[in-house]
């Protein structure tokens, strides 16, 4: 074989070698970043790529986006006697949403429970609804991510969303996001 088609051949078979490692480490690098909130009393993990973002800022414990801000979420404690149940909190944000945004379908709501310290558990309710906000002259048809947790002193509501059409590797980073939540009461 020619020197030429021997070089060509080697720097082919490194470029396949390089982007398999690539595809690797990209599926096994997405370990994020352990976030603690409300003097460690809020802790989850922050998927690869998603940083600190100041939108929402106002009133809220934390909020996250990704780099493309496509995706985000936001936490938020709730005193128990000023929020009402958990299943009051999302009706009033489904309520809100639909003041300023056009809601297409918001899912039924679901119980089920955040990790507490040892082996301790706190009731939740969680739904999704997809709505289309209007920034200015744009439009975004967007999924959202609604989680209420109660640790008996304090009520927390986490707020995710992401842009439709909802890329599975987003809704899966925000699932994973909110299921790594401890509430350590």
């Amino acid at each position: 074989m020619p020197q030429e088609q021997q070089i060509g051949r080697a720097q082919g078979t490194f470029a396949v070698m390089i982007g398999l490692a690539m595809l690797i480490a990209s599926t096994f690098c997405t370990a994020g970043l352990q976030v603690k909130l409300a003097d460690d009393r809020l802790v989850f993990e922050l998927p690869a790529g998603w940083e600190k973002t100041d939108l929402n800022a106002g009133d809220v414990l934390g909020g996250y986006a990704t780099r493309d801000n496509r995706s985000s979420a936001f936490f938020k404690e709730i005193e128990g006697a000023i929020g009402g149940s958990m299943q009051d909190i999302i009706d009033a944000t489904i309520l809100n949403f639909e003041q300023r945004f056009e809601v297409e379908k918001v899912d039924e709501a679901i119980t089920g429970q955040v990790q507490g310290p040892r082996e301790k558990k706190w009731p939740a309710i969680f739904t999704t609804a997809e709505a289309v906000v209007k920034k200015g002259r744009d439009e975004f048809d967007m999924r959202f991510y609604l989680m209420v947790f109660d640790t008996g002193n304090r009520l927390y509501f986490v707020q995710a969303s992401t842009t439709k059409p909802v890329r599975e590797a987003r809704e899966r980073q925000i699932y994973e996001m909110i299921r790594s939540i401890t509430a350590n009461e």
